[in-house]
């Protein structure tokens, strides 16, 4: 799964969820700014940093890693030690780790253990999150991660039905559809996309400027068929655009097409 984009694109829209899986007051995201840093000089990008709009307050350095990877450790330390070195902030720092479980751990690294010792380092397992945690809006779109494949779809369409309940704010309903239906995509990707649009075509969520889109586009598709069927019977294009509602540069666009098909 591609799980630092959706962890980069699920912190910036939902920047207090950070803090609820870290055990801190969800408040404190109000004095952050979240963005993705990359470290030029060796070409390494952060999943992304909560940085500080105070002093005082820490640096957050977070990555999301998903399957054991025994580099994983010396990449992330790097990461923070060039990054430290280049901006040379006055702020302290912690470093937060995602796993989806603790077989995705490599364990304490002893090159690098001091950062363990210390409590530079904090380890979050979503696995071991207690339930109720994960059913708060908006982590229970963690549980798509960690569900097995069987449970997974029940998992997602629970949180559709919830959804206009839980989230009364329609952009807010956008965001977590389209990262609802990207997780589901990589953590299923041999179902159609088109199996996965449906299951949100029934709830409420549809309401979303996401699906009048959709809707808009397949009226317009529908128009445009009926627009060619029209000029292939040689129709006049005043009544052409009357009964379809084309504007008159979809028309010329249409009309261009089909001569072009023609010769």
């Amino acid at each position: 799964m591609k799980t630092d984009s959706f962890f980069y694109r699920f912190f910036l829209a939902f920047p207090k969820a950070f803090f609820m899986l870290i055990g801190q007051n969800a408040r404190k995201a109000r004095n952050y700014k979240f963005t993705s840093v990359e470290v030029k000089d060796i070409a390494f990008r952060f999943d992304g940093v909560f940085v500080p709009k105070t002093k005082g307050a820490l640096i957050y350095c977070i990555e999301a890693q998903f399957w054991k990877k025994l580099s994983f450790y010396p990449n992330f330390f790097a990461k923070i030690v060039n990054y430290l070195q280049k901006h040379q902030p006055a702020n302290d720092w912690r470093a937060i780790v995602f796993f989806p479980n603790r077989a995705a751990d490599t364990g304490i690294h002893h090159h690098y253990r001091e950062f363990f010792e210390s409590g530079r380092l904090k380890r979050v397992y979503l696995s071991d999150l207690p339930e109720e945690v994960l059913e708060k809006f908006p982590l229970n779109l963690l549980k798509i991660i960690i569900d097995s494949k069987k449970k997974v779809l029940s998992t997602a369409e629970k949180i559709i039905r919830q959804l206009p309940e839980q989230v009364p704010d329609e952009k807010q309903q956008e965001i977590i559809v389209e990262l609802l239906e990207n997780l589901l995509v990589n953590k299923l990707p041999h179902m159609p996309r088109k199996e996965i649009e449906k299951m949100f075509e029934f709830s409420d969520v549809k309401k979303t400027r996401f699906y009048r889109d959709v809707a808009q586009e397949s009226g317009l598709k529908e128009k445009r068929k009926i627009a060619r069927t029209m000029l292939k019977k040689n129709f006049s294009l005043e009544l052409i655009a009357e009964v379809t509602g084309l504007s008159q540069k979809e028309m010329r666009a249409l009309t261009k097409n089909l001569a072009e098909r023609r010769n």
